[in-house]
């Protein structure tokens, strides 16, 4: 029995003293781990560290494992409630804050729920420790893809930590790949960093394939609808410059486009980039084409808006990135991201050509219309101001003389202004001939009138503005110091600057003002019933939607002329055959591509307007990309060093050629950048055309000359008219005075037959 009792306590000795060495041994791990943690997160050296704690986890002494972290200088928070945990995390992903997450628990309670909640991103860092001794053999790899970035912590041994990561290799596969361990005995890692960079992992591809969406875009991408040749694998592949050039002219710079699904990309400036960023980057792509063959536009709430066409498929993470003339919007960066901008572009809009004015016009188009009523009034009041300078002198010399005279001379006088019309119409001989007609006449018009007529000044002006030859009238001083003055005006300011720019119009015919801004393109919209054409679901559809003020008009003018939205195109290309067919089109969206547009369907038809506000395209890469600053990396050097100009260059220089002492396409949009504001004036005319200075002159036709003849022809209608009025005038005054003779005659008769007289003699006066 006493035996009994000693065993039964030794037995409860031993017990015991287990016990307590396995809460030792618990205790030692316990601190190992957080001094490990602590370590792991200090080498991390995240901006701000997250520890989310589930209720059930069974984690002692927390408060050392923040102290520790915090003597490392490293800003910690605690959440023990996952709902306010993923509040942070949005918060954060809105602001485009880094966030690292330390979460102990089992990487498969959360990884759906951050998944659904859209929290993967490259700013966000999920790191589980759970106290496993390896990995959990039921991780589903599918839910650790990009943009995802998870680390695992395992404790394979005492004092022994290794951390895996689903971001290791940049072959997005989901596998969770061993990159470091760290030693808690001699407090040492297997390498620095504790994570591989992004930059270093995604800076190569080792030949990963992409799949990117394409649609047709000239001069961005050319495709080919259908199976073209018999060798369509080749040429699914080529990239030769010498096919696309070939292909646009076989087809006579028209694409046709099908329904067909096999297609071809057979060039252009974005495939050319995309060809040399792949080779850069080591990775391979395939082109798909995405829904409706379009970019894409917003649909449904601006807080939950989902994508169409290619920006669509990048949002649902069908596929990896999209490049092909997209442009940086604020509608579009909450659903994609973007790189770099690879186009520094800006909006615009194409029109018809400005078209010839009608030469017949062209005698009145030297001068502006508010140049005309001055010259006019002044020519019409330069005989009257002559008349007065030469007048006025001997009305106020000879004023008090011819009060004083008897009232018989107006008698005369007045009988000479009857007979003065048969004199004076010979004053035009004298004029033409410098001679004088009869000295007698001359000197009884000296008699009665001693400075000449007011129609007199008229006439001589008017030889003078017509540059013809006239006799000053009157030999004075003021009159010939006036007569020089009118002489100099007439002919080195009216005469000459008139037909210097009569000349010039007539060898370079005048054309229409421009429609080169938004206020001209609104004022033909609302006079002439101009339409505005928009490529269906892109950037500048968007634009014209969210639009303020010209452009905002604009669109409300668009939708209401607009039947079953027939002012949205496919694409510019089919915009810029509408406007080719019906010049009454403007067709808005981007200068380059415009450009190029109208340089393959003839530049001397189309008007490119000034550049309206700037915009920026870019790769568009999915939300949280964890190549982001990889690709940005390889674009920015790209652009640096000029490549990606000249890649537009060469693609412009295949497409049209370079003729010998020609202008490259850079060239010519930096004059146009610089000229853009200077070349337009008010009205219009300062704008001259490029294709303009390179046209022959042609020599004079009729109907440059139309418009002499048809003043020549007013003229003699005029002359024919007033000849016409003159001689009804005259037979009128003629029978006016033989009807006065006749009744001064018979009154005179009348009178003699009432006062006496033999009988034969009245009656012979009657009957005479």
């Amino acid at each position: 029995m006493y035996s009994f009792v000693l065993l039964l306590l030794q037995t409860a000795f031993v017990c015991g003293a287990r016990k307590n060495l396995i809460a030792l041994n618990e205790r030692s791990n316990q601190s190992g781990m957080i001094r490990g943690i602590s370590e792991m997160v200090n080498l991390l050296a995240p901006k701000s560290l997250v520890i989310v704690v589930q209720n059930e986890t069974k984690i002692d002494r927390l408060d050392k494992l923040t102290v520790m972290i915090h003597q490392h200088n490293i800003p910690t928070c605690v959440y023990y409630d996952l709902e306010q945990y993923f509040s942070l995390i949005k918060e954060n992903l809105v602001k485009s804050l880094e966030i690292t997450s330390l979460i102990f628990c089992h990487p498969e309670d959360m990884l759906q729920d951050i998944i659904d909640r859209r929290l993967a991103h490259r700013l966000s860092l999920f790191i589980f420790y759970w106290g496993a001794a390896q990995l959990p053999a039921t991780l589903n790899p599918n839910l650790l893809k990009e943009p995802f970035r998870v680390a695992i912590i395992t404790n394979p041994r005492r004092n022994i930590y290794r951390i895996f990561y689903n971001q290791a290799k940049p072959n997005n596969r989901g596998d969770m790949l061993s990159v470091n361990w760290f030693d808690g005995n001699d407090m040492t890692f297997k390498r620095v960093p504790l994570l591989p960079a992004p930059t270093e992992v995604y800076k190569n591809f080792e030949g990963r394939i992409f799949s990117i969406p394409v649609i047709h875009k000239p001069p961005w991408h050319f495709i080919v609808y259908g199976n073209v040749s018999g060798n369509a694998g080749e040429m699914a592949n080529s990239t030769n410059s010498e096919a696309v050039g070939f292909e646009m002219e076989l087809e006579k710079n028209v694409t046709v486009e099908s329904d067909d699904t096999y297609f071809t990309v057979k060039g252009g400036r974005d495939h050319n980039l995309m060809q040399l960023i792949a080779e850069r980057m080591n990775f391979s792509f395939q082109y798909v084409e995405p829904p409706e063959k379009i970019q894409g536009i917003a649909l449904g709430s601006e807080d939950n808006a989902s994508f169409s066409g290619a920006l669509g498929m990048l949002q649902r993470r069908e596929v990896e990135l999209y490049l092909g003339d997209v442009a940086v919007t604020w509608e579009r960066m909450k659903a994609v991201e973007f790189s770099f901008f690879t186009l520094a572009d800006s909006a615009a809009f194409v029109t018809h050509a400005p078209r010839k004015l009608n030469e017949a016009l062209a005698l009145v188009r030297p001068f502006q219309i508010t140049v005309w009523p001055p010259v006019i009034i002044t020519i019409l009041i330069s005989g009257p101001i002559l008349y007065v300078i030469i007048s006025t002198p001997y009305r106020w010399r000879c004023g008090h003389s011819r009060r004083g005279t008897s009232r018989n001379p107006p008698v005369h006088r007045k009988r000479f202004r009857q007979r003065k019309p048969a004199f004076y119409n010979l004053r035009y001989i004298e004029e033409m001939s410098y001679t004088r007609v009869t000295a007698r006449r001359t000197d009884t018009l000296n008699q009665h009138q001693e400075y000449p007529s007011l129609d007199r000044c008229i006439w001589y002006t008017i030889n003078v503005y017509l540059r013809q030859s006239a006799n000053i009238p009157f030999d004075g001083h003021l009159a010939r110091f006036f007569s020089i003055l009118l002489w100099l005006c007439a002919t080195y300011v009216l005469g000459d600057v008139y037909s210097a720019q009569l000349t010039s119009q007539l060898a370079r015919p005048a054309r229409e003002s421009p429609i080169n801004t938004l206020g001209r393109l609104e004022n033909r919209m609302t006079r002439d019933g101009y339409e505005l054409l928009v490529e269906r679901q892109s950037a500048f559809h968007a634009a014209l939607v969210n639009s303020t003020g010209v452009l905002q008009r604009l669109y409300r003018l668009t939708r209401q002329r607009a039947i079953n939205d027939s002012f949205l195109v496919k694409s510019v290309e089919e915009g810029i055959r509408v406007l080719q067919s019906d010049p009454k089109h403007a067709v808005f969206g981007g200068r380059e591509t415009l450009y190029f547009n109208t340089k393959r369907y003839g530049a001397n038809r189309f008007q490119l307007s000034e550049k309206l506000y700037t915009r920026y395209s870019a790769v568009a890469v999915q939300i949280g990309c964890p190549f982001l600053d990889s690709l940005n990396e390889v674009i920015m050097r790209l652009f640096e060093a000029g490549i990606v100009e000249k890649i537009t260059i060469a693609e412009y220089e295949q497409m049209f050629g370079r003729h010998k002492g020609g202008i490259s396409h850079s060239e010519e949009t930096v004059r146009s950048t610089k000229s853009t504001n200077s070349d337009c004036d008010a009205d219009g005319s300062g704008a001259k055309r490029k294709t303009d200075s390179n046209d022959k002159l042609q020599p004079m036709n009729l109907r440059m000359l139309q418009g002499a003849f048809l003043v020549l022809a007013c003229g003699h209608l005029l002359g024919g008219i007033c000849l016409f009025v003159e001689r009804h005038i005259k037979l009128i005054n003629r029978c006016g005075e033989t009807i006065g003779h006749l009744g001064s005659e018979t009154k005179f008769a009348f009178g003699h037959f009432c006062h006496g007289g033999d009988d034969s003699q009245r009656t012979n006066n009657l009957l005479e």
